[in-house]
Parts: structure tokens; sequence; C-alpha cells
């Protein structure tokens, strides 16, 4: 089997907010794989609606949310995943 070259070596997770959550969470699910208002699951094992697009030109209300879920950074930190804000 061929590696694949849009794969790194570490796992990658996203931390979203989803619709009606006042923290992030960490989720496995590439942003934009899944439309707005789908269920998706956490690592803490919370399942989240994914939040819909905001309009150009707008911020997030998501972008001053900074609080993470403790069960999803203690699973990040422990299984040496990286991770990345995302807003929609």
């Amino acid at each position: 089997m061929l590696a694949n070259p849009y794969r790194g070596e570490t796992q990658e997770v996203y931390w979203i907010v989803g619709i009606g959550l006042a923290r992030r969470h960490a989720t496995p699910v590439r942003p934009g794989a899944q439309p707005g208002g789908e269920w998706i699951p956490s690592l803490c094992e919370v399942w989240m609606r994914v939040p819909f697009a905001t309009l150009a030109g707008r911020t997030p209300r998501s972008a001053a949310i900074t609080e993470r879920c403790p069960q999803c950074t203690e699973a990040v930190d422990g299984r040496g995943y990286t991770g990345r804000h995302w807003d929609f």
C-alpha cells in the first residue's frame, strides 16, 4: 500500500463550537465534510451539530470562544494529536 501524501504522521483534530454549545470540542471530522446542522462526534463522545457557514465579511460568533472541553483536551494531549481552531 502506498503512503498517503496528504496525511501527516499525527492525527489532526479540529476545535469547533457546535450549535448551542458554549465551549470548543475536538473532532476528527474535517470541517466542510458534513453540511451545517449535521451531527458529528467529538473526542469526549459528545455529539454536536455542525455550525452553519457565516456570511462573507462577518466574523463567526464562535471566534470569541476560547474555552476548550477538558475531556477533549486530555484526549488530544494523551494521544499526541495536533489541533487547530476552526470557525464557520
